[in-house]
């Protein structure tokens, strides 16, 4: 265990006493809240560690139970790269949280041998994190089909769409350039934040769109036969349970960046040296830095299971209530 002390990471000032506070990305040890620190930190590992293996059974069961592979199908409108969205948000969750799991424990018990090592820890989850977060941006494009709808809900195929290889190639340099660029450019994440925020949301909206007025057809369409059965509200409930899957992960995903950009432009015109010695300014940069995505991450994790169990008992009882229904059709 090697304790990292020095004025880097322990900054102190003396007006009447000496007062010290520490940087809590790199070190926990040696201030008056260190305490806090190590009890939160603790709380927090397991609740990353719990979120990891809800993470990773749910997509087990994707691919294993519901025989969805981690790829959508191959067509000519797609490319090499083509996630299923859901799929690549838990790998997103899985990635993003075990490396806080570690770097805080790494914390917690003083594994790290440097400042330099530990400032690498520090970032290692945005490092990690920012290639999924490309891959469920890709995964949202491959998942638009390339329509339009006119103002009578008449829906048509466009001629041009993306090109494919071009999203792929994009794709792959932004997925080894998150990898390559954060440790020596960790300064330029607030701009990748609001870069990737911008293309989720006009992804997100355009896809959307074509659910929107998907949804609509089907409604007008069983509306004006005049008869509806249990397949027509079947169907459109499942488009709107894939909705909800895509909904949730999105707008976890971009509260909290934005949330963090913001915090971020906030403190770049405070100092750090300023704002280090005040517990609430420090507790409120812990809280984004380590708290607020594992809380966002874990409510989402467990609505989606949450759904998920509520789905399978759902069409459990319906096959239940429909076997008698046919019992009788076939004696009568």
């Amino acid at each position: 265990m090697v304790r990292l002390l020095n004025d880097y990471t322990r900054i102190c000032k003396t007006e009447k006493e000496e007062f010290c506070s520490c940087d809590f990305r790199i070190n926990i040890y040696g201030c008056p809240n260190s305490e806090f620190y190590v009890i939160t930190g603790k709380i927090l590992v397991a609740i990353c560690i719990i979120e990891t293996m809800m993470a990773i059974g749910s997509l087990i069961y994707l691919i294993k139970v519901k025989k969805q592979p981690f790829f959508l199908i191959s067509t000519r409108e797609r490319g090499w790269l083509r996630p299923r969205p859901l799929h690549s948000y838990h790998l997103l969750v899985v990635c993003f949280m075990f490396s806080e799991a570690i770097h805080l424990l790494a914390l917690i018990y003083e594994s790290y041998p440097t400042i330099s090592v530990a400032e690498v820890g520090n970032i290692m989850k945005y490092v990690v994190g920012k290639a999924p977060a490309i891959l469920y941006a890709v995964s949202i494009v491959y998942s638009t089909p390339n329509v339009k709808f006119n103002d009578n809900c008449e829906l048509f195929y466009e001629k041009k769409g993306l090109n494919p290889r071009l999203v792929d190639m994009i794709g792959i340099i932004l997925f080894f350039l998150a990898i390559i660029t954060e440790v020596p450019l960790a300064s330029l994440t607030v701009v990748w934040q609001i870069i990737y925020l911008a293309a989720l949301a006009y992804f997100y909206y355009k896809l959307m769109i074509v659910i929107k007025y998907y949804i609509k057809i089907l409604e007008e369409r069983y509306g004006s036969s005049g008869t509806t059965d249990d397949n027509d509200d079947n169907q459109i409930e499942k488009v709107r349970k894939c909705t909800r899957n895509i909904t949730l992960p999105v707008m976890a995903i971009v509260n909290g960046l934005m949330f963090q950009a913001i915090v971020y432009i906030t403190f770049s015109f405070r100092p750090r040296t300023t704002t280090i010695y005040y517990f609430g300014w420090n507790l409120f940069y812990y809280c984004t830095e380590f708290v607020a995505f594992p809380l966002l991450g874990f409510s989402v994790e467990s609505f989606l299971i949450f759904y998920t169990i509520k789905n399978l008992k759902s069409s459990a009882d319906s096959c239940k209530s429909s076997a008698p229904s046919s019992f009788s059709e076939q004696k009568s």
